[in-house]
């Protein structure tokens, strides 16, 4: 039918393409292959240039610092540089290197020594950075660096009271412009301890009240448009503090990433969350994947008046009556995009999802009541839910009697379907 414009063969993992760039629309939830999927733009141009993942010292050429699978003593910026000028500088790559504070800290002196006016990415990720020493580095850093766009700190042993030196700072009207934040698999509820007076010789702060710091923080980084939060560990309490900020009035931030955070044991914790989101300030695309929040999680999600424009529950144990939940509330969402790949609810779960738009006199199938459509959803993701060919039919006719103006439907891996079952769309 020629109102489906694609069937996409690949899921929706994260954000809708319209929502986050591509390159940063796939993050891996896994250490071991978070550097092919690190938000950077090292990776491609490595590619590009063709030098190993074992070169220390990049080509004279090149227009980035990769220091991979290394040890602290090897992270020689004056090597690594071979004659250029920080200044030609755009991507600054660490991972693997056992990098502790004190080595980050060294390393930041080194680079703040020149110019930095191209550095628009850093991925320190996984190496051993901490404490307060590791957060004054990342504000000098970042105050030094202006157009710093991309920071990915996943994998290392950061709190999130770490990073307040940012927020601290006294220079009140400087802010860095930082658009895509990474914080993935970090232990962010330690507590925090006040930096001494040498680790704060490059950036000395004032006192901010507690309940406001986290606030603070997100104000310093105007531009945030994506953070990925997944694996963290990090309380009920700070948890609602950086997702209220993240989602104030005047954010623009477009994608939040809370997956792994077992968040099927903290639902009043998800309950705030959610209604904190009834008035967002723009498009917001929520990733909620492998929380196993269950029917009971959705019916949170559902009932509490959040609005968004797109939605992943991916991986949450979701059966019929899950989808059946999601059904009344999608005409009231404004949801363009929802996934719930990886569910296995089978026929019977996509049943319940288009139950609201059927007659009680004939379950399953759809009826034609006006020119308008029943959902707005443009995007849908059933990769291995368990669907046959009857799940197929049902949608196309759910479609064709204008259930969503659907552009997109992801199905990949239903083994119970036919190899020609597409066709019936």
């Amino acid at each position: 039918m020629d109102f489906l414009r694609t069937v996409e063969s690949a899921p929706i993992g994260t954000a809708p393409t319209s929502a986050l760039p591509k390159s940063r629309s796939n993050f891996s939830l896994s250490s071991s292959t978070s550097t092919e999927n690190s938000p950077t733009l090292c990776e491609q141009a490595r590619d590009n240039l063709g030098v190993a993942d074992n070169d220390a010292t990049v080509l004279s050429h090149s227009r980035e610092l990769c220091f991979l699978d290394l040890t602290t003593s090897d992270l020689n910026i004056s090597e690594a540089l071979g004659g250029r000028s920080t200044a030609t500088i755009e991507c600054l790559r660490v991972n693997r290197c056992r990098m502790d504070s004190r080595a980050f800290a060294r390393l930041v002196d080194d680079l703040c020594s020149d110019d930095l006016a191209c550095l628009h990415t850093v991925d320190v990720s996984q190496n051993q950075l901490s404490g307060v020493e590791a957060g004054v580095a990342l504000a000098r850093l970042l105050s030094h660096a202006k157009a710093v766009r991309f920071l990915s700190l996943g994998w290392n042993k950061l709190s999130l009271a770490d990073l307040r030196p940012i927020a601290e700072t006294t220079a009140v009207s400087w802010s860095c412009n930082v658009a895509c934040l990474d914080l993935r698999a970090n232990p962010l509820t330690a507590p925090y301890k006040r930096p001494s007076k040498k680790s704060s010789k490059h950036y000395p702060v004032h006192e901010i009240n507690d309940n406001e710091w986290i606030g603070s923080l997100i104000a310093r980084m105007p531009e945030l448009t994506h953070v990925q939060l997944a694996q963290a560990t990090i309380g009920d309490k700070p948890l609602i503090s950086l997702l209220y900020a993240l989602t104030r009035s005047g954010s623009n931030v477009e994608y939040i990433g809370l997956e792994w955070l077992g968040l099927d044991n903290r639902l009043s914790a998800l309950r705030t969350i959610m209604s904190n989101l009834a008035a967002p300030s723009r498009a917001l695309h929520l990733n909620l994947s492998s929380n196993y929040l269950g029917d009971n999680g959705v019916e949170v999600v559902a009932t509490s008046g959040a609005v968004l424009s797109s939605l992943t529950l991916a991986c949450n144990f979701i059966t019929e009556r899950g989808t059946g939940i999601l059904a009344k509330w999608l005409p009231l969402s404004g949801l363009g995009s929802l996934d719930l790949s990886d569910n296995y609810f089978g026929d019977q779960g996509v049943i319940s999802l288009l139950a609201t738009h059927t007659s009680d006199a004939n379950p399953g199938v759809p009826v034609k009541s006006s020119d308008n459509y029943y959902t707005q959803l443009t995007v849908l993701g059933l990769t291995s839910c368990c669907l046959s060919d009857t799940s197929l039919r049902l949608i196309a006719d759910a479609l064709a009697c204008k259930w969503a103006p659907l552009e997109s439907l992801r199905i990949l891996r239903n083994s119970r379907m036919s190899p020609g079952s597409k066709l019936l769309l």
